[in-house]
C-alpha cells in the first residue's frame, strides 16, 4: 500500500468521525438552524469519508476532499465566532475539533489528488 493510499484512509476515517460529531451537535445544542446546517454538512462528510475509503484511486473524490472541508472550515469558524463566542460567550469544542479535522484532511486530499494525477499522466 502506497503512502498516499494510507493517508487517504486516514482522511476518510477522520471525515467519518467528524460526521458523527457533526450530528451529535443536534443532541447537545438543539435544532437551531445553524446546528441543522452543521448536521447536514456532517452527512456530506460521512458520505465523502466512506467514498474515500471505497474508491482509493478516484481523483474527483480526492479533489472534493480538498475543497469541501475548506468550505466547512470557513463556515465552522464563522459559526463559532458569530453564534458562540460573540452571542453566548462560550466556546463550542465540537467546532474546534471539526476545524482541526479540516486542517488535516485538506492537505492529505490535495496530496492524494496530485499523486494520482501524476500517475495518470502519459
Amino acid at each position: 500500500m502506497e503512502k498516499n493510499e494510507k493517508l487517504r484512509i486516514f482522511a476518510g476515517i477522520l471525515l467519518i468521525a467528524s460526521a458523527i460529531t457533526h450530528n451529535l451537535q443536534l443532541v447537545v445544542y438543539g435544532t437551531e438552524a445553524h446546528s441543522i446546517l452543521a448536521a447536514l454538512y456532517g452527512v456530506a462528510y460521512g458520505i465523502l469519508g466512506v467514498l474515500l475509503l471505497l474508491y482509493r484511486r478516484n481523483q474527483i473524490l480526492a479533489l472534493l476532499g480538498g475543497i469541501i472541508p475548506v468550505i466547512g472550515g470557513i463556515l465552522g469558524i464563522s459559526r463559532l465566532i458569530l453564534f458562540f463566542v460573540i452571542a453566548a460567550g462560550v466556546i463550542n469544542f465540537f467546532i474546534i475539533f471539526h476545524v482541526i479535522v479540516d486542517v488535516i484532511v485538506v492537505p492529505i486530499c490535495w496530496y492524494d489528488f496530485f499523486a494520482l494525477r501524476k500517475k495518470n499522466l502519459p
